[in-house]
């Protein structure tokens, strides 16, 4: 894609949110540097799972995923030197995108106000757990604490076990969503203005901000919203079938005897089950018809055959489904990316499609300093020599 063509992006901090906000900025045909510390690189280098089970600095799959399309410079920027040579970079750039703490980010001149002394049009996004103002604002946390802080983690699981997780760092893909919008929300005021400015985004916040019905539910009914009875029907969660699992639903228009006929037993037929108030007061006994149903039945032809007849049934689909999916095959989602030391690989492609504008991998994430030359001494115009100097004294 090419929409951003001409946006020129810096990342610091690492890991996950701030490298994918950048990186959906990249996908969108934004020229993004990438900023590594010297040495050590992104902290996500050392975060498995490694390509080839190989604990490899270049192999971290979360790495290799989060930071393609990107340029890859290493940069101390907490020396005068490598601040210095940051500020040259920030003259020429239209976003800045980080993830460090309020304190740190200020201290390295981060915020907009740092920033504008050298480019008053430059767009300053922070992403932080909690935001850069109150109390907690210095706070750090981690991928459950900002669940768990959002509320989200309470509404999660049975009502009779203690709340469950999400998986796989989901709320730092969130904030990155909510940092890519946000910014380019703001390139676009800037052709009004002319101006730049700062682009908060709080991880809690983002997430709190779609707990559409608990919130409102304790506002209006002063309530407690909690997790999902345990005396259930069956429906609406995750049940066994012969092959994993399924998600059964009563949901849309269809009668429940469309419903009975699918799973296929015949006590599934009786006047007890036929309205929502007596599936919900036989739930129990619904519940393990339902387990004895779906025991002969795949994922797959369920699935299927649940759409034929207009019902909503799911299937919970591992990661190899997703690899061997017909369905995302056929609409090209997974790109081939060839890495110099990973290897090639499949990637998961690009959510939104636009029309006109295939998703495209231009580069594969960059090695550790692998664009030092090209920036440093083809943007910026430093020699061989000084090079050298700032190679030997760590800077770079």
């Amino acid at each position: 894609m090419d929409l951003l063509k001409g946006v020129r992006v810096l990342e610091l901090g690492g890991d996950t949110s701030a490298p994918f906000c950048a990186r959906l900025l990249a996908d969108y045909g934004a020229e993004v540097i990438k900023i590594e510390p010297p040495g050590s690189g992104d902290p996500a280098r050392r975060k498995g799972p490694f390509a080839g089970d190989d604990p490899h600095p270049e192999k971290s799959l979360p790495f290799l995923y989060l930071n393609t399309n990107k340029l890859g410079i290493t940069l101390d920027v907490s020396s005068t030197t490598g601040r210095g040579i940051l500020k040259r970079l920030v003259t020429e750039a239209d976003i800045l995108v980080q993830n460090l703490g309020p304190v740190e980010s200020e201290e390295l001149g981060l915020d907009y106000a740092g920033l504008s002394a050298s480019n008053p049009a430059v767009v300053a996004v922070s992403i932080t757990p909690f935001g850069l103002s109150g109390p907690l604002r210095d706070c750090p946390a981690g991928d459950i604490e900002v669940f768990a802080y959002s509320s989200h983690l309470y509404h999660s699981g049975d009502s009779d076990r203690e709340p469950l997780r999400n998986a796989l760092d989901q709320s730092w893909y969130v904030a990155g969503v909510n940092a890519a919008t946000a910014a380019m929300s703001a390139l676009f005021q800037r052709l009004f203005t002319g101006a730049g400015q700062q682009v908060e985004v709080s991880a809690v916040e983002c997430l709190a901000t779609h707990m559409v019905q608990a919130v409102p539910y304790f506002d209006y009914m002063g309530a407690i919203k909690g997790r999902r009875p345990v005396r259930g029907s069956g429906f609406e969660e995750l049940m066994p079938a012969r092959d994993g699992y399924v998600v059964p639903s009563v949901q849309g228009s269809q009668p429940w005897a469309v419903v009975a006929e699918l799973i296929g037993l015949e006590e599934l037929k009786d006047e007890r089950f036929l309205s929502g108030a007596g599936r919900i007061e036989h739930g129990e006994e619904l519940k393990e018809l339902l387990i004895r149903g779906l025991a002969e039945w795949d994922r797959k032809p369920l699935f299927e055959a649940s759409g034929e007849r207009r019902l909503v049934f799911g299937m919970a689909q591992d990661a190899g489904d997703l690899y061997d999916c017909p369905h995302l095959a056929e609409r090209d989602f997974f790109v081939e990316v060839d890495h110099p030391v990973a290897v090639s690989a499949l990637y998961p492609g690009f959510g939104p499609l636009l029309e006109g504008e295939p998703y495209q991998v231009r580069r594969p994430a960059p090695l550790l300093g692998e664009h030092n030359r090209e920036v440093f001494s083809g943007r910026l115009g430093l020699s061989d020599d000084e090079m050298v100097c700032l190679r030997a004294g760590g800077v770079i």
